[in-house]
């Protein structure tokens, strides 16, 4: 079996744990009030769990997590999931892999 360059297995962590956590939603489902989606796209190296409410319920849509692969790193530009980032370090990324951007803050402080 060859083995994976780094950015694959980022890319492959990402993926698990992102599908771990829809499958944990899946298995509660009974118990709660909305459901997840997983959205990836390769091309952009952009990685999502995306939480639907479920009827009765309006439907609103939230960004559960937000992962993006860039120079080498994991950006987190949305993390809702407390546990999620200590779960891709489980899976052997270490923590000097994860970048959290800084954001812009003019745009919302006027």
């Amino acid at each position: 079996m060859e083995s994976l360059n780094h950015t694959d297995r980022q890319r492959q962590a990402i993926l698990d744990t992102l599908q771990e956590h829809y499958q944990i939603v899946q298995n509660n489902q009974d118990h709660l009030k909305f459901t997840t989606f997983v959205a990836s796209d390769r091309n952009t190296d952009n990685y999502f769990l995306i939480g639907v409410d479920l009827p009765p319920k309006p439907q609103k849509y939230g960004v559960l997590i937000h992962l993006r692969l860039a120079d080498g790193k994991i950006l987190v530009e949305t993390n809702n999931v407390g546990d999620f980032i200590e779960d891709l370090i489980d899976r052997g990324i270490p923590e000097t892999d994860f970048v959290v951007p800084q954001r812009d803050r003019t745009l919302t402080e006027a």
